[in-house]
């Protein structure tokens, strides 16, 4: 048997620090969100980072007693986080920092409790979705006295800051800063249970991915009763944090990338981010050690830089070192990349969409990804679920997250969604050609064409800006293949974005995109990409509204990144070939005129195959 214990490990020295909390009363706390990293020789975070809960195996264990809670056993226990000698005694506080950003339930349970199956816990404070609750066993009630409420308010929709307090004679629950409850329950019962253990439990039945670092950021345990005064300054200090898009507090690290996008034959460009101004050094080189470098003297918190005047079709290493003003130094690591291909070499890419919220599905999908090895990958647009310029934590806390060990080694090409409509952040964390709204690039005997579909309705008529561009773009393109991404759908059987087809008709697509349709049929664009709908579909050859099986377009919906999972209408929509729900990604190999598209699961499992010759 295995027993989960708790390591608080952390490549940089800390100190315990919590603001106008008494000196000594912060007993506990611990940092849980994972650090996702590709496996074998490609496993690096960048910087420093708190280390996640680990387990350890012991050849004989004896395990304590699970909760059952709203009905789920746990998917991961993490047992004894504080040793029995330093457990609070009479007042005590628990605080919590939740980022609930999904829409299937999901909790959270916190508990002293003890191995006997037969005694209730001295007290647990548990989440689960919005529902909250604090108990607690003392002289007056033996059997337990309960506060539950309803965090109805979180911060930034997302986000929830959970206090339960006892100052020996009341039980108090803060939700986001505010008093929501207060009872007078008397004192504790004193040593009721033998072989006391602090007890923290995942229930994530609804998100088979999702672990207890996605929901839990921090927790803090006091040996005090913390005032309105305390909890409503941690709180604000929390919402600092996140909204500066720092990942910790009291840490120099990055909080976004290395993230390789829109390499060339001859350069590719690199952003970084560090929670601090800080200047760079990028070392960089076909072989370690790495001789080339590049000085970023000015001290800001984005980077971003092109390494230019490097050879096609090349592997390269690289690594970055940070220093901030008070002269801390950190290193990104080895890591690698590849320079586009010649012209008429063979290559490979890959299609994600709609990673939005679930840093855990775009984890597996990145590890997915990283086994084909592809030469970059396209991104369809709402790479967050509404990372405008007031939510920058969306980019830091969940894409970045999840993304990061992919694309730090293999570059992205992406468009814009409705999830980054106001292309605040995009732009920011990208640097791309012309309006970087929209853009072309050649990839070996391909071209491909990136919408920004948020601007459809002005934009995608005839005489509309992206209507003229594309059209002089395609009249121009020499490329064996043609293909065109972004966000919004041209055709699609959604169940209900397009009409509701449960009770009526639906438009199988967005009016709104049809305009520009006439030019992939005219100038012989061979597949068009887009996400939006979290589903996949994959269209018959269409031209003039109708399959066209030798001449038409083939319109592939790949939207099976993080967000939450949408359906399919009742009926088969006419031009459909392929449908299927669930996360997933597509590959697309090219080699002179053969192309090969499949789409995998996140298990890895096909779910379509299509073979294609010029």
């Amino acid at each position: 048997m295995k027993q989960l214990i708790f390591s608080f490990v952390l490549l940089v020295p800390i100190h315990f620090v919590a603001a106008q909390v008494p000196e000594g009363q912060l007993v506990g706390r611990w940092h849980f969100a994972p650090q996702y990293r590709l496996p074998g020789n490609a496993a690096n975070v960048p910087g420093p980072f708190f280390e996640p809960p680990e387990t350890s195996y012991q050849k004989v264990d004896i395990r304590s007693y699970p909760f059952i809670f709203h009905g789920e056993e746990p998917g991961e226990r993490i047992i004894n986080l504080l040793s029995a000698d330093s457990l609070p005694g009479e007042a005590f506080s628990l605080e919590m920092w939740l980022l609930d950003h999904v829409n299937r339930p999901v909790g959270v349970l916190v508990a002293l409790k003890g191995r006997d199956i037969n005694s209730e816990p001295d007290w647990l404070l548990g989440y689960y979705d919005k529902d909250v609750i604090f108990t607690m066993v003392t002289t007056d009630a033996p059997m337990g006295t309960i506060l539950n409420t309803q965090s109805e308010k979180p911060w930034k929709r997302y986000w929830h800051h959970l206090v339960a307090a006892y100052d020996g004679e009341r039980m108090t629950l803060y939700l986001n800063g505010q008093l929501a409850k207060q009872t007078p329950v008397g004192s504790r019962a004193a040593d009721r249970l033998l072989n006391p253990e602090l007890e923290v439990a995942a229930y994530m039945h609804h998100e088979p991915y999702m672990d207890l670092g996605n929901l839990l950021r921090e927790m803090r345990i006091y040996q005090c009763a913390l005032n309105p005064e305390q909890v409503a300054y941690n709180y604000q200090q929390w919402q600092q944090q996140v909204e500066s898009g720092r990942l910790y507090d009291d840490q120099f690290h990055f909080n976004a990338g290395p993230y390789l996008h829109y390499a060339t034959q001859e350069s590719i460009n690199i952003l970084w981010e560090t929670d601090a101004p800080a200047s760079a050094v990028i070392r960089y080189g076909k072989a370690l050690p790495l001789h080339n470098e590049v000085r970023l003297e000015d001290k800001k918190s984005i980077h971003e830089t092109t390494l230019e005047g490097l050879e096609a079709g090349t592997p390269y290493f690289y690594n970055i070192q940070a220093t901030n003003e008070k002269g801390e130094t950190m290193e990104s690591g080895t890591l690698s990349f590849q320079t586009a291909v010649q012209d008429q070499q063979a290559f490979a890419f890959a299609l994600i969409g709609d990673t939005e919220a679930r840093p855990h599905i775009n984890d597996r999908i990145s590890k997915m990804v990283w086994d084909e090895r592809p030469n970059f990958v396209i991104n369809l647009g709402d790479l967050t679920d509404g990372g405008f310029e007031a939510h920058k934590f969306q980019w830091n806390y969940e894409y970045f997250a999840g993304t990061r060990q992919l694309h730090s080694r293999i570059p992205v090409f992406p468009v814009a969604g409705n999830g980054e409509g106001d292309l605040y952040w995009y732009k920011k964390y990208h640097r791309l050609p012309g309006k970087e709204a929209y853009y072309s690039f050649r990839y070996g005997n391909a071209e491909f064409f990136m919408l920004n579909s948020n601007e459809r309705e002005s934009q995608f008529v005839p005489g509309g800006e992206q209507y003229v561009w594309l059209e002089e773009a395609l009249q121009k393109s020499t490329a064996t293949w043609k293909f065109v991404a972004h966000h919004h759908a041209p055709y699609s059987a959604d169940e209900d974005d397009y009409g509701n087809s449960w009770e009526g008709t639906s438009d199988y697509g967005d009016p709104a995109m049809r305009p520009i349709v006439p030019l992939y049929e005219k100038y012989g664009v061979d597949m068009v990409f887009f996400g939006h709908l979290h589903t996949y579909q994959r269209s018959l050859p269409v031209m003039d509204e109708r399959v066209r099986e030798k001449q038409g377009v083939i319109y592939v919906q790949c939207g099976g990144g993080g967000g939450n999972l949408e359906d399919f209408a009742p009926a088969r929509a006419w031009f459909s070939a392929k449908t299927y729900r669930g996360h997933h990604y597509a590959t697309i190999t090219i080699n002179g005129k053969q192309l090969r598209y499949q789409v995998f699961d996140a298990e890895g499992r096909m779910k379509d195959f299509m073979d294609l010759k010029k």
